[in-house]
């Protein structure tokens, strides 16, 4: 039986302390749980009004999103939740793939007790959470955490600059397709783990291994077969 509650914690910031990095943040976040959908548009005043903030603030905000690739403004027209192009799905998730590789790898060299524990505690979350089948975004949520985490752990430029370059986790339209049953979250959550474990053990070449298994299986589990062609 499910314990009831959200298991929604708050999640490693990215970025500065302002209001613009927070207001992308939360908009991030939205993208990412599915609260935002691709082709939505992102109105300033809108947000302006619902998050409390001027419209300076939200144009900053924006364009934050737009270098992720989590949104498109186009002139005279707006912003809108980016719709990725099926046939651009390939190199996104093998950046990726890449990425995800790089800040494991630089993890397991780097990570501080308390990075640990924090990667612990988003993993630990995950399978909880996978024992019962909760909502997606609420998965989803702690997937993003755990991503947040282990880029954090990587330090150096890596922690510093890529959360605020790319989204750590693939944005595309069947994003949380993987984790929309209970089996699909418990093979997330496994793949988390042995991701974890690497970690722990200080094994970096283990731990890319690891990663990449994690992020390849999603792509695998969500991406249109045209486009995991297109990575073979």
């Amino acid at each position: 039986m499910s314990c009831g509650h959200s298991h929604k914690v708050p999640l490693p910031p990215v970025g500065d302390s302002s209001s613009t990095a927070r207001l992308a943040d939360d908009l991030a976040l939205a993208i990412h749980t599915g609260r935002l959908f691709p082709g939505q548009p992102l109105r300033e005043v809108e947000l302006a009004e619902t998050h409390n903030v001027s419209r300076t603030i939200v144009r900053a905000a924006l364009q934050r999103l737009e270098a992720q690739g989590l949104a498109e403004i186009t002139l005279n027209k707006g912003a809108r939740v980016r719709q990725p192009d099926v046939t651009a799905l390939g190199d996104m998730i093998e950046l990726h793939v890449q990425l995800t590789m790089l800040a494991a790898r630089h993890a397991a060299r780097r990570a501080t007790s308390d990075q640990l524990n924090q990667i612990t505690q988003f993993a630990g979350l995950m399978a909880h959470v996978a024992e019962d089948g909760v909502a997606a975004d609420e998965f989803q949520h702690l997937r993003v955490g755990f991503a947040r985490a282990l880029f954090n752990a990587a330090g150096g430029a890596l922690a510093e600059r890529l959360p605020s370059a790319a989204p750590v986790t693939p944005h595309h339209g069947r994003a949380m397709a993987d984790v929309e049953t209970r089996d699909g979250q418990a093979e997330v959550a496994r793949l988390a783990r042995d991701v974890l474990i690497a970690l722990e053990a200080r094994a970096p070449d283990v731990a890319a291994l690891a990663a990449e298994r994690m992020v390849r299986r999603h792509a695998e589990r969500t991406m249109p077969l045209a486009a995991r062609r297109e990575m073979a």
